[in-house]
């Protein structure tokens, strides 16, 4: 008998986290960003719950965004800061985080401010 427990705790325990939590996401881009323009990172939708985080450094000022990317449309330029989940606005380093539900596609955003900039971001869910 202790031994059938304790094959059944075993088993619990070494199958337990293979179903837990969203899939690990771990994104780097480097992009040239010119003033006015927009570059977007669409991240995929996950079954369950998550926080994203995106970390990002730059040699000039810039913005960047998360944003459901139902509200991101392509091409466009003037984001609404309304329904940003997260923003940065004219910073060269910094890190924003937002928390999403299941099934909800998500947008990456960095604009370009007065001068050109280069701009490395890691988008992550990591704890």
């Amino acid at each position: 008998m202790l031994t059938r427990s304790f094959l059944f705790l075993a088993a619990v325990v070494l199958l337990a986290p293979g179903g837990c939590g969203p899939a690990k996401l771990d994104e780097k881009r480097t992009w040239p960003v010119i003033p006015g323009e927009v570059q977007t990172m669409t991240l995929p939708k996950q079954s369950r719950p998550q926080r994203v985080t995106v970390e990002y450094e730059s040699d000039q000022p810039v913005d960047v965004g998360i944003y459901k990317a139902e509200d991101v449309k392509e091409g466009e330029t003037n984001l609404p800061t309304s329904k940003a989940l997260a923003i940065d606005r004219a910073k060269t380093t910094g890190s924003i985080q937002a928390d999403l539900g299941p099934d909800v596609a998500t947008t990456v955003t960095v604009t370009g401010l007065g001068k050109s900039a280069t701009v490395k971001v890691n988008v992550h869910n990591k704890k």
